[in-house]
């Protein structure tokens, strides 16, 4: 092993303004979105953590470059990401004429709808959105025939927000599953691009997928994907291998799916979320038994 070693080059260094790459591949990711933003007509100047285009509107590359970062991302597929986030992205600030109509018109395609909150571009487009889970943010979106835009705080501000996030809600109560799977006492559901986002409903969704109605250890619960929701109801030991399938697969979907929402695991009681697992500096995931979701997994696996 000492031959092989020998000769080894040392690591390039990290990039100052986006750390999580080196500073090779941070000018990569810096090209990417250079020319993303040009095919779609738009002609930006390129900073060491943002672009920004002839209006003055700046879009961070920090969420960007934690996607792309992830161990389980090929190179190859930087293009294909960069491409569909730089899509999204546009399309949430150049939102469609559909909002110029009566607020009835809108009910219907109106969705509450989660988003990673660092990798949304920066600026006050957004205030009115919360944070439904630690690092997620949850705004609303209108469902157009071809693609998805999202409300402005102009938007929201006209058509009132009470009146389109209870909307919002409705319409992902109507939301069903197209696929169900069940592995280590996990419900995996795939759906559509709102699927994820039923978490802000999750008692219902676990009354009629499981028919638990009374959930007293809470739930442990992740969002990988804009399409996929994981969860697993606590009932006892079995909740150390449903956590572990949980983890592996919300880091595994949020590191190589498309429209990442978060890799972690979180416990919901009552409409609150805790977040569970966590990444070290190298990408490993740790998983943190403590507060409330600590005081049950003791009660139900008292050998930790």
């Amino acid at each position: 092993m000492g031959l092989f070693n020998r000769n080894r080059q040392p690591a390039e260094p990290t990039d100052e303004a986006l750390p999580e790459l080196t500073v090779s591949k941070a000018q990569r990711l810096r090209d990417l979105v250079r020319g993303s933003m040009a095919v779609a007509g738009y002609e930006v100047t390129v900073y060491a953590g943002h672009v920004e285009d002839a209006d003055g509107r700046q879009f961070g590359l920090g969420g960007l470059a934690r996607r792309l970062a992830a161990p389980r991302v090929p190179d190859k597929k930087w293009p294909t990401i960069v491409d569909d986030h730089v899509r999204r992205l546009l399309a949430s600030v150049d939102g469609p004429d559909e909002f110029d109509v009566p607020t009835d018109d809108l009910l219907e395609r109106t969705y509450l709808r989660l988003y990673e909150a660092g990798a949304l571009p920066s600026g006050n487009w957004w205030t009115y959105g919360r944070e439904a889970l630690p690092g997620v943010l949850e705004l609303l979106a209108l469902d157009l025939p071809d693609s998805v835009a999202t409300f402005n705080d102009e938007q929201v501000a006209k058509h009132g927000l009470d009146r389109l996030r209870t909307a919002g809600l409705a319409n992902l109560r109507r939301e069903e599953a197209d696929e169900r799977a069940t592995h280590e006492g996990v419900e995996i559901l795939v759906g559509s691009m709102f699927m994820a986002s039923t978490v802000l409903v999750l008692r219902e969704i676990v009354l009629r997928t499981t028919g638990e109605a009374h959930l007293p250890n809470g739930v442990l619960v992740a969002v990988p994907f804009r399409h996929q929701l994981l969860y697993h109801v606590p009932r006892d030991g079995g909740v150390v291998e449903a956590l572990n399938t949980m983890a592996g697969n919300a880091a595994a979907g949020y590191d190589t799916e498309v429209g990442p929402i978060s890799p972690h695991v979180y416990w919901w009681q009552d409409g609150h979320f805790q977040q569970i697992t966590h990444r070290d500096s190298d990408g490993r995931i740790e998983v943190h038994l403590e507060g409330g979701f600590g005081e049950v997994f003791t009660r139900l696996f008292p050998g930790s």
